[in-house]
């Protein structure tokens, strides 16, 4: 009876361990040999997987969030069942561990192979839309696959012929190599929007594929301005282009905007006290990377604290920390300014 108990759970154990172990080999193989291609389609589909939840376990860990099976499950639409046989993965591969009270956190390693693979998906949607010319409703899924087969030599040679761009074609941020994705720019048009109320749109999300286009047909992309006409209680109707165009409440949740600025002027002339709020980045791919790590992205607010003697550099405070920035590279910063009621 005992050994009839113990046959019960021992191979399937067993069977979990051998499986963990083996996906663990093959994953440090392709990190060691990155010229390395394995076309097995079960090993392509598990490694997939596994990555695919990283990715959602780095938006859940910016969030503050430890997190467990379920809240991986309901991020990566998996049955629970399995989310947790992949959150076992990722601690087997050292990206994640589990704390006293069972709930999971991403170790540095599992960080920044995640904001890797962020980095690869959104190059490679600039890359499709820019140089393959694919529809923006239709990259996402390419940009997906792509993503999970692409080392990190070639990673840094796509970036390169990209010319190093700072935004994909959505409106999220692409990071620079090593650097964690900023937090997204602007709030929800369903937050912003309120009647009478200009705003212009900063990002997209690229999810679900069929919302996405509706979106694109009616004219919605990112540096679009609109105008909110009226609100109802599960209906925006907004000004584009001179039509009235209705957008349901829960569209308008994946629309992300800044207020329309009336009148633009570079951050480097305003005054010392003053407040603004960015809206817009100039200058080259690199130099757009730059400012956005130092907290400058659409709809951030900015005060100007002190200047030196000479007038540069300038101090400015952004999201609680104090940054100096030379005259010339505030004035790659379009602002609007904010005024005290």
């Amino acid at each position: 009876m005992e050994m009839s108990r113990l046959s019960h759970w021992f191979w399937p154990g067993v069977s979990f361990l051998l499986s963990v172990l083996w996906l663990w080999t093959q994953l440090r193989q392709r990190r060691s040999a990155p010229g390395a291609r394995t076309s097995a389609p079960g090993w392509m589909h598990q490694r997939v997987e596994v990555e695919d939840a990283l990715k959602a376990a780095c938006t859940l860990s910016r969030a503050g969030e430890a997190w467990g099976g379920e809240e991986l499950a309901r991020s990566v639409r998996l049955p629970e069942a399995l989310a947790e046989e992949v959150a076992r993965a990722l601690i087997a591969l050292a990206w994640a561990e589990k704390d006293v009270q069972g709930r999971m956190h991403l170790t540095e390693e599992g960080q920044a192979r995640g904001w890797e693979l962020v980095r690869a998906h959104r190059l490679w949607e600039r890359y499709l839309v820019d140089r393959e010319r694919m529809h923006l409703e239709a990259v996402h899924a390419e940009a997906d696959r792509r993503e999970h087969e692409t080392t990190p030599q070639e990673l840094e040679r796509l970036d390169a012929e990209l010319g190093y761009p700072a935004w994909d074609p959505h409106g999220h941020v692409i990071p620079a190599p090593g650097c964690q994705v900023p937090s997204p720019a602007g709030r929800s048009m369903l937050e912003e929007g309120t009647p009478g109320s200009r705003l212009r749109i900063v990002c997209l999300d690229d999810e679900p594929a069929p919302l996405l286009a509706q979106l694109l047909v009616l004219g919605f992309r990112p540096g679009v301005d609109v105008e909110v006409v009226e609100r109802e209680p599960d209906l925006l109707r907004l000004r584009l282009d001179g039509d009235v165009v209705p957008l349901a409440s829960a569209a308008a949740r994946h629309v992300s905007v800044v207020p329309a600025p009336a009148l633009l002027v570079p951050l480097g002339e305003l005054p010392v006290g003053s407040r603004a709020r960015v809206v817009e980045l100039q200058g080259g791919g690199k130099h757009q990377r730059r400012m956005l790590d130092m907290g400058f992205v659409p709809g951030a607010e900015v005060c100007t604290i002190r200047m030196a003697p000479l007038g540069d550099p300038i101090e400015y405070l952004i999201k609680g920390m104090a940054v100096a920035l030379r005259g010339e590279d505030a004035d790659t910063l379009l602002v609007e300014e904010l005024w005290d009621d």
